[in-house]
């Protein structure tokens, strides 16, 4: 079984102005765990175009993550001035360049990135981040753009919700060195920019059906359904450190449900009787349509071998011996447009909304006066 944990809501919120610039509007999502064995799909009925085109080019979250290797060289911490930047007047200090650089450091080395923080130009490009939210935030507070004390409360109230305890807040807060009137007042910041972008900069973005469907004809190949199969299954489970007698226990029980099965039994009532897969069995064991590799390597075979209403021998994998039925077949197609319109829809949208956003900064940058001495 893997355990898929996302990053911790008070952390999601104060990374979102490192975010903000390459990725247009981050929204700020309830953190979740879940659990879900091997032998179930994550999206059995998303389209391919989802793992297509669309999904494959959307840019980075990080604004380091796709910048093209700096030609100056790194600057060291120490070396930097107390001021590192000035937007119009307004100072950035140092110290909250190299907050939310060890912040941008924390979240890229749990993503296995870490070798990113070590470029030349990453605290420039932290830098350019902080420069970028900046000027939004100045525009919007010129723009008359304001959010309520009464609307960043409600948006920290609702952060504050997530964790179990108001302990474990506070915790949180202090591993940030944050107290809950600076993370309201930044809360009221970001939400502001949030807010200009939507209603200053993207109320004028649409997709055409012209542009989708152009994008669709551009993009066949990377349109493809790749083969399916539609397949239960029932699992009996076996922990890896289990004795070799607890072993032969489970499966000799295996067995036995395998007989039952091959002689008529009816599959999906022997599965939620018997299977220990709690994702599948309520449902009879059906773990819906999959492609090859979302599967462990296993049952990804064994599956794909059957032929329709076909029952497999005894599979094991680290989780125990499978016993699975094939119930259907798809082989690979090319999703048609109706079907992948919605998602190519949205990721052009992200598109533009990237493109606007970095275009409007240009612009602020342009007409303002961006002073940097790092």
């Amino acid at each position: 079984m893997t355990t898929r944990t996302s990053s911790p809501p008070l952390q999601r919120l104060l990374s979102l102005p490192l975010a903000f610039l390459m990725a247009g509007l981050i929204a700020c999502s309830p953190a979740s765990e879940g659990e879900q064995t091997a032998a179930k799909p994550a999206d059995p009925k998303a389209p391919a175009a989802a793992t297509a085109a669309p999904g494959q080019t959307a840019a980075p979250a990080q604004p380091g993550a796709a910048a093209p290797a700096p030609t100056t060289p790194a600057v060291a911490p120490d070396k930097m001035p107390a001021v590192v930047a000035k937007v119009n007047g307004e100072e950035i200090k140092k110290d909250q360049l190299l907050d939310e650089a060890n912040k941008l450091k924390a979240q890229l080395d749990q993503a296995g990135q870490g070798q990113q923080a070590s470029s030349p130009g990453f605290y420039r490009e932290v830098l350019d981040g902080i420069i970028a939210r900046t000027l939004l935030g100045q525009a919007a507070k010129s723009q008359g753009v304001t959010i309520t004390d009464e609307e960043a409360k409600k948006e920290v109230d609702q952060l504050k919700s997530r964790f179990p305890n108001p302990e474990a807040f506070q915790q949180a807060l202090t591993a940030q060195k944050m107290t809950e009137q600076g993370l309201l007042a930044e809360a009221r910041r970001q939400m502001a920019v949030q807010k200009y972008v939507e209603t200053k900069i993207l109320n004028a973005l649409t997709v055409t059906d012209a542009a989708a469907k152009d994008f669709y004809e551009k993009n066949k190949e990377q349109m493809k359904r790749p083969e399916q199969v539609h397949a239960r299954h029932i699992l009996i489970r076996v922990d890896p450190k289990a004795t070799d007698a607890d072993k032969q226990k489970a499966k000799a029980k295996a067995q036995d449900i395998l007989a039952r099965a091959k002689k008529g039994e009816d599959f999906a009532k022997l599965a939620s009787e018997n299977s220990e897969d709690p994702g599948s069995k309520g449902n009879g064991g059906d773990l819906s349509w999959f492609s090859h590799g979302q599967m462990v390597e296993a049952f990804d075979k064994a599956a794909f071998a059957l032929q329709p209403n076909q029952i497999s021998d005894l599979v094991e994998t680290q989780f125990g011996y499978h016993i699975i039925q094939t119930l259907e077949r798809k082989p690979e197609s090319v999703v048609p447009f109706e079907e992948a319109k919605a998602r190519i829809e949205q990721y052009l949208k992200q598109r533009q909304t990237q493109e606007a956003v970095q275009a409007r900064i240009q612009e602020l940058r342009t007409q303002g006066k961006v002073e940097t001495f790092i």
